[in-house]
């Protein structure tokens, strides 16, 4: 998902000074299904930026990375 969102928003806002890729987390979530924001920066009006802030342990917004980093498996070491 953050592959195509990257290709998209470099061919759909080439002059966009950063991409920010996330989800929304419960309770925050008004959408019952899995989707991935795509955001072209900076944000105008500038006060959009709200609702794409992560709000730590309370929820809101959370990066894409942060989101693989915890799915992404463990590796197990043999000994």
């Amino acid at each position: 998902m953050v592959k195509v969102g990257k290709d998209l928003l470099s061919r759909d806002a080439p002059k966009s000074e950063e991409h920010r890729f996330g989800f929304h987390q419960p309770p925050f979530n008004s959408i019952d299904h899995l989707h991935l924001h795509c955001l072209a920066l900076p944000f105008i009006p500038s006060w959009r930026q709200v609702k794409y802030t992560p709000l730590g342990p309370l929820g809101g917004f959370i990066d894409a990375e942060k989101v693989l980093e915890k799915i992404k498996p463990e590796t197990e070491v043999y000994s």
